[in-house]
């Protein structure tokens, strides 16, 4: 296992790059947009549909909104009751082809330990397709979406990710309550067997102008392993804007039954976490699931494949 180790953290070096250098042109190009305009910055550009009422979006990191072309970079560690713990690391690639549909991945690298055994892979890379319209004369400004994903899992031996692929749907509907609060109601259904169980979610951000808090509460629908419970977890965040796009992550999550991980923790940056929008990973809830995927949201479901299956892999 050692040369597929190697080879997958040399991909991961190479992505890395990819990120890293439009990150930097991003960057420059910002500084010199704020130096011709005399440090006023830019205005305009609604994130999130837009409804909470007029907003310079230089000043209000959750009216923000990402280039055509986003990236980030995400990094966490993350632990079970049972004794299992994680640490990975991921690349958001995201595009919008157009104002109402963007395409995203999250490449990623992990290490998983358990009792006296360790491991290292590519983690499983979530790939999705998603479509959204705003209505801007209901009121809050509603903004609905939906979205098909899968999941590619590179391996099932290296106890990094669920070991296998998946597809599934989901929706969500947000809505400006106020011109600073902003709700969201989301839920996901596998399409395909082995998928694992869906999962609801509540969130809630506050605009702070250049910063957004989050919070939020995730719950798995369906059965559960035969010794796990549906994993139920809550979440808090917060994105603060640096320059333009350009956006600080920090997240946290505690398990509220357990088969859910006791805690999570991440931190990002990039242009794709600007602003709130049903397109980009802007709750904390999807901002850990994109550096652990499955085993953030929805282990128990995932775990099914036999009696005492999660105790086994130490995540419940």
């Amino acid at each position: 296992m050692a040369h597929p180790s190697r080879a997958i953290f040399v991909a991961i070096l190479l992505a890395g790059g990819v990120v890293i250098a439009p990150l930097g042109a991003q960057t420059n190009s910002i500084v010199a947009a704020v130096a011709r305009a005399g440090g006023t910055g830019r205005g305009g550009g609604g994130g999130g549909g837009g409804g909470g009422g007029a907003s310079d979006s230089s000043t209000d990191e959750s009216r923000e909104r990402p280039p055509a072309f986003a990236t980030g970079v995400t990094a966490g560690a993350m632990s079970f009751a049972g004794g299992r713990s994680e640490q990975g690391v991921a690349v958001m690639l995201q595009y919008a082809a157009t104002p109402w549909l963007t395409f995203s991945a999250a490449p990623g690298f992990a290490h998983t330990s358990y009792a006296q055994t360790s491991s290292s892979g590519l983690t499983d890379v979530p790939l999705a397709g998603c479509v959204w319209r705003t209505l801007h004369d209901v009121s809050w400004s509603p903004t609905i979406s939906g979205s098909v994903y899968t999941t590619l899992s590179p391996s099932s031996a290296n106890g990094v990710g669920i070991g296998r692929n998946t597809v599934g749907v989901s929706g969500a509907v947000s809505g400006w309550a106020t011109s600073q609060i902003n709700l969201t109601f989301g839920a996901s259904h596998p399409l395909s067997a082995n998928s694992g169980n869906g999962s609801v979610e509540l969130g809630s951000a506050y605009s702070l102008g250049k910063a957004t808090a989050n919070l939020g509460i995730g719950s798995e629908v369906g059965s559960a392993d035969s010794l796990a419970v549906l994993s139920r977890s809550i979440a808090g965040g917060v994105a603060v804007a640096v320059a333009g796009p350009l956006t600080f992550t920090i997240d946290a999550s505690h398990g509220l039954t357990s088969s859910a991980p006791s805690w999570t923790v991440s931190v990002g940056f990039g242009t794709a976490f600007a602003g709130l929008s049903p397109l980009n990973p802007t709750s904390p809830i999807r901002r850990l699931n994109r550096v652990f995927g499955a085993r953030a949201s929805s282990p128990s479901g995932f775990s099914k494949g036999g009696i005492g299956s999660c105790k086994r892999a130490g995540t419940c």
